[in-house]
Order: structure tokens, then C-alpha cells, then sequence
């Protein structure tokens, strides 16, 4: 499965050379564990953790490029971010990445 979504690949195609774009990097799914012992803020605080822990270095390969986060959603295991680009490509080709996509905004009707 293709980790750029179509959309993503759309815009990149009308986004010129050398100009950032925003994108959701999803960050890779560990493998299901017991859920740590403890009451539910214990159980958040173990998923914040695990997320930044897993987050990481996709976070210095997204600076590394040029790049810049946005913003960290530990809770669907997402990154927002800026980037070159000519990085996209090589940010979902990475192991620990799930999916890159565009940015979207949830209306209600």
C-alpha cells in the first residue's frame, strides 16, 4: 500500500520546487501489549510515552530535512508538519512511518 495518499500526491505535483508543504505523518504501530497497569491517567501518561519514544527520530529526520512540527497527536499517533517538498518522498519511505496525507479540517454540518 502506497504510504503518499493521492491527494498528497496531487498537491505535491502543483506545489513548486523548493516551497514547503503541510502534511499528517502517521507515526507506525507498534505491536499490541498489555496496557500497563494502573488507573486511566496512568495508562494515558504510558501512551504519551510510548508515542514520543516512537515519534522521535521520525521528529529529527523531519528537522533534519528542513522540516518543522507543527503539532504531535499522541492520541491517533500523528504528526503535523512543514516540510521541503522534495523531503516528502523520502519521509514516507521510512520504516516507522504509516501513512502521509494532507491536512484536513472536520466540520460539522
Amino acid at each position: 500500500m502506497p504510504k503518499l495518499t493521492s491527494n498528497l500526491r496531487q498537491q505535491l505535483a502543483a506545489t513548486p520546487k523548493g516551497h514547503s508543504v503541510e502534511v499528517v505523518v502517521e507515526v507506525g504501530k507498534k505491536a499490541a501489549s498489555e496496557p500497563p497497569p494502573g488507573d486511566r491517567a496512568q495508562k494515558i501518561a504510558a501512551m504519551k510515552q510510548s508515542f514520543s519514544v516512537s515519534s522521535e527520530p521520525i521528529e529529527r529526520a523531519i528537522e533534519s530535512s528542513g522540516g518543522t512540527v507543527i503539532d504531535r497527536a499522541w492520541i491517533n499517533q500523528s504528526l503535523k508538519v512543514r516540510l521541503p517538498r522534495e523531503a516528502v518522498e523520502a519521509l514516507s519511505e521510512r520504516e516507522d512511518v504509516e501513512r502521509v496525507d494532507t491536512p484536513r479540517t472536520i466540520r460539522t454540518d
